[in-house]
Parts: structure tokens; sequence; C-alpha cells
């Protein structure tokens, strides 16, 4: 690996995870039911598609103005692989050692936000999760809060994200891919 793609890896990574690390201690010192409004996570989740595509664009710069398929693909997924092992270490410290409630907190929450749902909604989703009562439900989206924040939890979060970056990025290089010309 050059050193423009180190440079570029590097900053845009910690670029990316610092939105999402500031996300989650905005809403942990503001407000924990921030955690649940969709509006502050899509919003999170876009910026986090979105920055990788300036590292494209910073590495073209670094390069003369050309990146290949392959470093295309690369100066968007080093940032993200860079991102992902931050932000786990981050959630991992974060939900297992300095507040190991949170993920339990962060379920009732989601559990009541279910319930301010139209009735027919709401039983429409029991049926589909194949559940038997309110109760049932309640234990089910808690005890899921709290796998998901786990090391194991944790680990498969970031490989879904891996696979789900890794399709963007095909995408990004295919359309931002530049071969410097074979003659001068």
């Amino acid at each position: 690996m050059n050193e423009n793609m180190k440079k570029v890896a590097i900053n845009y990574g910690l670029l990316t995870a610092s939105i999402g690390i500031v996300f989650t201690l905005g809403c942990y010192i503001i407000d924990e039911s921030l955690f649940v409004n969709p509006f502050g996570s899509v919003s999170v989740m876009i910026i986090s598609i979105a920055i990788p595509f300036f590292a494209i664009r910073s590495y073209k710069n670094l390069n003369n103005g050309f990146a290949t398929f392959r470093e295309s693909f690369s100066a968007y997924m080093l940032p993200v692989i860079f991102s992902l092992f931050v932000s786990l270490i981050f959630n991992l410290l974060m939900y297992n050692v300095i507040d190991s409630e949170l993920s339990s907190r962060q379920g009732e929450m989601a559990f009541e936000a279910m319930m301010e749902m139209p009735e027919e909604q709401l039983q429409t989703t029991i049926q589909f999760m194949g559940i038997d009562s309110i109760d049932d439900l309640e234990d089910k989206i808690i005890n899921d809060a709290k796998k998901n924040m786990t090391v194991v939890g944790q680990l498969k979060s970031s490989a879904f994200g891996f696979i789900f970056f890794a399709f963007i990025a095909l995408i990004a290089a295919a359309v931002s891919k530049k071969n410097p010309p074979e003659f001068e």
C-alpha cells in the first residue's frame, strides 16, 4: 500500500468512525431516546456511506486524477475497514464495560416505540415475528438488543456492514475509476 492510500485510509476512516462515535455519545449524554429515533440513525448511515466517496476523490487528487478500479475500491474500503474496527472497539467498551445496561434500556425504548404503532400494525408485526403475546414481544426485543451488543453480536454486525459497504465500494470503484493513459 502506497503512502497516499495509507493517508486517505487513516484520515477518512477516523472521520467515518468519529461520526458514529459522536452520535452514540451525543445520544447517551443528551437523551437516550434518541437511540431509537430513525432520523439520527439514517443520517449517520448516509454520512457513513458518503464519506468514503470523498476518500476516492482525495486519493485521485493525490494521484494526479487517476485511480484504477483496484485503487478506487481500496480507497473506499480501507477507510470503511478502519472505521469498522474503531467502531467495534468503541461499541464493545461502551456496551460491555462503561454501561452494560445500555442495551437493555435501548430494547425497552424500542419496545415502547412499537407500542405506539396502530393496533392492527402491531398485531401483524407480532404474527410476523411468530410471537404469541405482547409480553413475549417485549422479552424478544430486549433480549435481541442485548445479544446485538455482545462480542459475537458486534462481530456479526461488523461482518454484515463489511459486506454492505463492499457492495457499495464495487459500484463506486466502477464509476470512479480512471486509468492513466498508456502512452504519453
